[in-house]
Formats: C-alpha cells, structure tokens, sequence
C-alpha cells in the first residue's frame, strides 16, 4: 500500500485562500482501494479534504485535497490542533490489516504533512479518538472486532501498539426483537463489530460500542503502560447494535445509539457501569416501516438536544433531553442527502452538517432556538464524505 502526502506549494494554495476565513474544516471521504477493484464503483473521494466555511451562511465551500490518502472515514484533530490522525478503513495494510496515519497540521495554511503511518491493530478500522492524556490514540476496527491503543510520541508521530483487545463470547445476528416492521437483516452469526472508542469526559474511562456482539465496554486506561482493563460489559438487547453513543455534558448519562434496530437507550453511568434508564426510543417516525440503519449521534453543547442520523429514511432525528435525562423524539428533518454516514455542529454551535455519503454531498442546517435543524438550501458536492472536523 501506497499513501501519498500534498505537495509543498499546497501551503501557499491554501494559505491565501483562507486568510480571511472564520473557519475552515477538514472532510475525510471513502476512496477506491487498488486491493479492493469493486471498490471504487462507490467511494468517489480521494483522501482529506480542506474546506472553507461561510462564516454567515455556515456553508462549506472550495474543498482541497490535503492528503491523499486510502479511506479516511474518521478523522481526529490533538487539542492543541497541531496533528490531526486518520483511519484508513481498509483490510490490505501489512497482513490483512488496517492502518492509522498521522499528519502535523500547518495552522496557518491547513496543509497536511505525513508523519507516519501504523498498523491499526485490526482490519477496516472505523473510528479513532485520543486519551485525554494525549498520549494514546484508540483505534476501533470493524471487521478486525478489535480495540487498540497506539502511543503518540513527542513530535506527534504514532508509536508502537501497547495493547490490543479482541472481545471473545458468544456471537450475535442482526435481527433485533424491537426493528421496525419490514426491516430485514443477516441471520448468520458474526464476531465483534468494534465501531467506537472513547474515553468518558472525566478521563478515568474508557468505552467501546460492539454492534457484533451486542456489548458495550468500559475499560480503564494505564496511562503509562497503555493497557486496557476491563471494569465492566453491558449487553444490549442480541441484534440492536450499540454503534455511536454520546456523554452528557457531565457525564453521568451515557445515550447510545443501535444501528440495526434504529433506537437510543439511556443509561445512568457511575463508577465504570452503566445502568439502563427506562425503555429505549426510536429514532424513527411512529409509524415507519421499512429498513434502515443509524450512524452518528451528537450532543449539543448545552446537553438539551441529540441528533441522530438514519439511513435509508436519510433523516436527522432531534431528541430533546429532559432534566432527568430521558430522551423524547422531537422531529425527523431530511438530510438532503442520501445514506448520511455522520453529522456534525460547528464549534459555535449554530450549524449541523450532514455528510451524504451515497449522494456525495455535505448538506448545511441552522439550528434554531428549538434545536431543530432548518436546511439553509446549501449544498457541496464531495465524493463519499464521511466526517468532518474543525480547525479554528
């Protein structure tokens, strides 16, 4: 496998065109994979993608490639924005595996320059994050069913893998009690689907979602070693999938969200447990029937609003949450889009992009005193956009 970095005028390029911006953003896409030739009938992207943002309207405008790179489906930004780290969400790195790339950000210009690259523990990695001790990038691999922890060395390049967790246990089916009438999924059994990691916002935890095993973990990190060790395991109902979850602003409530059966259950978090908070809600219109799948799920910075995205019903479901807590569904807003693989608000907490990944779109909503999200009409075609994140 081969990654290519931009060349160097890429600084300059992209250093006059965004002087006067208030914002700018990086978009990682789906790309054809040389090892994978059917690959490329739908993944359309070519690698990173920087983005100007309108600072009036929201929009993003003018995408150039930073990187090109294979499949940065999840990208994520140091606190200091000075490296930025992608997945690269295939199974042909070294044997069979997938891999993570560092990059040091030019904060003046957005230019992307290639640290190195690393095994990232198992094949099709989906999601990656940094400890809040800004020593550890967690990796989750799909396919691979595993979680790993990569050390992130001074000059912010990646290091050696110091632990990588591969949960064992019986296998489960995508068939969920609870789906929505005539939504038809695998009946065959399968292994772990690792499909998030993430530490809590205390820091003291760290959780990984299942949507193979049904199963969400709750580890602790050893920040000198980068060892995981387990303090819990939470089963959701066989076949709902736990896939992105969300903390409340205090980070007590933990909101998860089940791919295959289209719901969100609340659950109290103390200690490194998780304690179920009355029934779960669908993230769907009463009524829908039909198949579909959720990908991600945000808090608003206030703790008062999700927003969940649905696949195939291609809506932006707004949760309101209740000082107690639980979660009512609010409103379903079309994406605009179809198959949106993430959403995401900006750092002013005025917009909430949806990136279309089937329409190769990124689609741009204001978020109104009520929290739903009101299309602004503005669109920007991207080949297979799968997230974004902002540089300030």
């Amino acid at each position: 496998m081969k990654f290519l970095t931009t060349v160097a005028a890429a600084a300059l390029i992209l250093g006059s065109a965004n002087a006067a911006l208030a914002a700018r953003a990086y978009i990682g896409t789906y790309t054809a994979d040389p090892a994978e030739p059917r690959s490329g009938n739908n993944n359309h992207g070519e690698g990173i993608y920087l983005v100007n943002i309108d600072d009036a309207t929201g929009a993003p405008s003018n995408p150039k490639l930073v990187a090109k790179t294979l499949s940065p489906s999840w990208v994520v930004l140091s606190a200091d924005h000075k490296f930025l780290y992608a997945v690269n969400e295939v199974a042909s790195y070294g044997n069979k595996s997938g891999s993570i790339t560092a990059y040091a950000v030019d904060q003046a210009s957005g230019a992307l320059k290639q640290l190195n690259v690393v095994d990232s523990g198992g094949s099709i990695p989906c999601y990656v994050s940094i400890h809040p001790s800004g020593k550890f990038l967690l990796t989750a691999n799909y396919t691979g069913g595993s979680y790993s922890v990569t050390r992130i060395k001074a000059d912010g390049s990646l290091g050696e893998t110091t632990d990588v967790v591969k949960p064992g246990g019986p296998m489960s089916v995508y068939n969920a009690a609870d789906r929505p009438k005539g939504m038809f999924a695998s009946m065959e059994p399968h292994g772990s689907r690792g499909h998030m990691i993430l530490s809590d916002p205390s820091g003291q935890y760290v959780l990984g979602a299942d949507a193979g095993r049904d199963q969400i973990f709750v580890w602790k990190l050893d920040t000198g070693s980068g060892k995981l060790t387990e303090v819990s395991v939470t089963k959701s109902l066989p076949g709902a999938a736990p896939r992105h979850f969300a903390f409340s602003p205090d980070g007590k409530t933990l909101y998860q969200q089940q791919e295959q059966d289209s719901r969100l259950t609340v659950y109290g978090f103390a200690n490194g447990k998780l304690t179920p908070k009355g029934a779960s809600i669908s993230t769907l219109p009463v009524g829908f029937e039909g198949s579909n799948t959720t990908s991600e799920l945000l808090i608003d910075k206030a703790g008062k609003h999700l927003y969940g995205a649905n696949r195939n019903h291609d809506s932006i479901a707004t949760m309101a949450v209740g000082a107690d807590g639980s979660v009512k569904l609010m409103a379903n807003t079309h994406t605009e889009g179809t198959i949106p693989r993430s959403l995401t608000i900006d750092p002013s907490g005025k917009f909430l992009y949806s990136l279309n990944q089937s329409a190769s779109n990124v689609t741009t909503f204001r978020l109104g005193a009520d929290g739903v999200p009101k299309f602004t009409g503005k669109f920007m075609g991207l080949g297979s956009p799968a997230v974004m994140v902002f540089l300030p």
